[in-house]
């Protein structure tokens, strides 16, 4: 592993979708830095228009190689800051980004959303069982906030916040690689 310069940023950003992580994500970019996005490939990579979201299940695993490899590319040009815009959660994907990111010399940060919605939320998503019935309205505003760029529906939002880690480190993040090749939580 290289030793970490302070020039050299990854923001991993955390958050539900419709949450303000993307506003968050273009903020952190303003001064010279890439946004990388998984969803960014049914858009760029997958049918003939650019401002249609061409998702597809099957092309999933492909998506989230060309993001990785979108990364690398970022890593190798020295870009900073490189955000990574997605969940980022206790998972294989979150830790192949802070693995890589810390053997190329970068820092490595998670990064929220400060939104209203988000806090709102977040602050539900600290006592899960006593907020459920709140934490299930949430669920469907956002899977509806969510149709215009993502539509992602409140099944999987209300799956992604019942594995929600609240205060997650890069630490904890990077000994999952250590424990197992089974990650908890969603990938996605």
């Amino acid at each position: 592993m290289t030793s970490e310069s302070p020039d050299l940023v990854v923001y991993l950003m955390r958050g539900l979708p419709s949450c303000g992580k993307s506003y968050t994500a273009r903020v952190l970019a303003q001064a010279g830095g890439i946004v990388l996005e998984t969803d960014e490939f049914f858009y760029t990579q997958v049918g003939d228009d650019p401002t249609k979201f061409d998702w597809s299940d099957d092309l999933l695993p492909q998506a989230r190689q060309w993001n990785l490899d979108c990364f690398r590319k970022a890593m190798l040009h020295r870009i900073s800051p490189i955000i990574i815009d997605r969940g980022n959660g206790r998972n294989r994907e979150t830790w192949e980004y802070a693995r890589l990111a810390l053997t190329n010399g970068y820092c490595v940060e998670l990064k929220e959303p400060d939104s209203p919605q988000w806090r709102a939320v977040r602050e539900l998503l600290a006592d899960k069982v006593a907020n459920q019935a709140a934490l299930d309205d949430w669920a469907d505003r956002l899977a509806e906030m969510s149709r215009a760029t993502h539509r992602v529906p409140t099944t999987t939002i209300k799956r992604w916040m019942a594995a929600w880690q609240l205060d997650l480190t890069v630490a904890q993040i990077l000994s999952l690689g250590k424990l197992s090749t089974n990650f908890p939580g969603s990938t996605r």
